[in-house]
């Protein structure tokens, strides 16, 4: 079986990550210039850019943890796919012009791959 849902996960959040830095450059250099350490409260663009690439980068670890229970165990909890399903429909509905879309990929792979690895008498079963 191969690993695909985290190495997705990953992806998807390198992609925010890139698309962060490209599209917040300039708000970036300005926190940098000014030395980083609480330059973001109250001030909306900052939060913004803040928030996106803190999204990116936990996705990214969100990400490596899964590839590394596929590539180990070769399961996944059961409640990964329902969460990041859940998360998806939330933040497609609330914002529908995002790449939020780009998760439902990962979390059907990954509902289906749970389902799959627990069908009766296959001895794999993991319990979340």
């Amino acid at each position: 079986m191969y690993a695909w849902i985290g190495k997705s996960i990953i992806f998807i959040g390198g992609v925010h990550s890139v698309f962060g830095f490209v599209v917040f450059r300039s708000t970036i250099a300005e926190l940098a210039s000014e030395g980083v350490i609480n330059t973001v409260n109250g001030q909306p663009e900052r939060e913004i850019a803040f928030w996106f690439l803190f999204f990116g980068f936990m996705a990214i670890i969100a990400g490596l943890l899964t590839d590394w229970c596929e590539r180990r165990f070769r399961l996944l909890p059961g409640f990964l796919g329902w969460s990041l399903l859940g998360m998806t429909v939330a933040c497609v509905t609330i914002m529908p012009i995002s790449g939020a879309w780009l998760f439902f990929v990962p979390a059907i792979g990954a509902i289906l791959r749970t389902r799959k690895s627990r069908a009766p008498g296959d001895g794999t079963a993991m319990s979340t």
